[in-house]
C-alpha cells in the first residue's frame, strides 16, 4: 500500500510533468509564429504594396507597447489592433485579403502573416 509520502511524491512528479508539456506546447507555437514571419516587415509590406515608410519602427512599437501596459496596470494588448484603437499606435495600413498583422509584444517586432 502506497504511503503518504509516496503519494506526495508522485503527485509533484505529476504536476512536474503538466507544466513541462504546457511549456513544450507554448514554445512549439511562438517557433510556429516565428517560422511564418521570416520575411522582415519592410520586405514583406513592398512585396504587397504597402509603403514600409507607413508602418511603425521599433521604437514607436517599443513605446506604443509600453505606455499602454502603463495605462492598464501592466495588462498587454490583445493584439496590434488594440494599440490602434485605444490611440497608443497610428493606423497601419490594410492588408490585403488571406493577411494578418502579428505582434510580438516582447521583442516589439511587428510581421505580416497569412490568416
Amino acid at each position: 500500500m502506497p504511503t503518504f509520502r509516496t503519494l506526495a511524491k508522485a503527485k509533484r512528479i505529476g504536476l512536474l510533468l503538466a507544466v513541462g508539456v504546457s511549456l513544450c506546447a507554448c514554445k512549439k507555437r511562438s517557433a510556429s509564429v516565428e517560422a511564418m514571419s521570416k520575411v522582415p516587415i519592410k520586405e514583406a509590406a513592398s512585396a504587397i504594396g504597402i509603403q514600409p515608410s507607413d508602418l511603425p519602427d521599433h521604437q514607436a512599437l517599443y513605446d506604443a507597447i509600453t505606455k499602454y501596459m502603463t495605462a492598464n496596470q501592466g495588462r498587454a494588448a490583445k493584439d496590434v489592433d488594440e494599440l490602434v484603437q485605444k490611440g497608443f499606435l497610428k493606423p497601419l495600413p490594410p492588408l490585403p485579403s488571406g493577411k494578418r498583422y502579428h505582434l510580438d509584444q516582447r521583442a516589439a517586432v511587428l510581421s505580416i502573416l497569412d490568416k
